[in-house]
């Protein structure tokens, strides 16, 4: 069964999510609260999470899409990163990071 990474906001998470990407949550710069990645939420979770503010978290959802569309959807995806990227020189390698992060997150 095919997953992907949904970042949703706190009103809409609910136990036995999954966690797709560690959840940190910060307090005056210093995390008060982690949970990490593939943690299946619990209400406990939850009431921690809301005592510290968190706003979002990053859950594995079922991806029903058809292969075809969810390769539509990367070329779409991919062609528009292109665009944003034409005029950085991604011969400089922070920038080629940057790319290199954001293309991999979104085919996540």
């Amino acid at each position: 069964m095919a997953t992907r990474l949904r970042c949703l906001p706190f009103s809409s998470l609910e136990p036995g999510m999954v966690l797709g990407a560690a959840l940190r949550v910060p307090e005056q710069g210093v995390i008060s609260f982690l949970l990490p990645a593939g943690h299946e939420l619990t209400e406990s979770n939850l009431s921690q999470m809301a005592v510290r503010h968190a706003e979002y978290a990053c859950i594995e959802a079922v991806d029903s899409r058809t292969d075809e569309v969810r390769d539509m959807e990367w070329a779409a995806s991919e062609k528009r990163q292109q665009e944003i990227f034409q005029l950085a020189d991604l011969q400089q390698p922070v920038l080629a990071g940057l790319y290199d992060a954001v293309l991999r997150w979104k085919k996540s």
